[in-house]
């Protein structure tokens, strides 16, 4: 084990409580475990945050391509709809002078 030094410290009593109710034995080794559970625990959290860092960036990728499939679709949507109100308007007008010739 460690060379153990001593120190004095002053804490509040709702830490002190909070020390207290952990597992272990005795008021040091219960803060001596709670600070080691911090320490090894802050590179896991850091490798967490990397990971979902990760995440977001690659589903804001996929996102982006989604988005733009969705706007060729609209795009090609729109083009079709133009050629169809075009072929309409043909059609009245072959109607129309159809009529016209039938009338005369």
């Amino acid at each position: 084990m460690e060379k153990m030094i001593q120190k004095s410290v002053r804490l509040p009593a709702a830490l002190v409580d909070f020390i207290n109710a952990q597992p272990g034995n005795g008021f040091t080794d219960k803060l001596v475990q709670l600070i080691e559970e911090y320490k090894s625990g802050d590179l896991e959290r850091r490798l967490i945050l990397q990971r979902y860092d990760e995440q977001i960036t690659e589903r804001r990728r996929r996102l982006e391509i989604l988005v733009q499939n969705i706007n060729q679709v609209s795009r090609i949507s729109r083009k079709v709809e133009a050629l169809m109100n075009e072929v309409d308007s043909l059609e009245s007008a072959d109607t129309e002078e159809r009529n016209v010739l039938n009338c005369e």
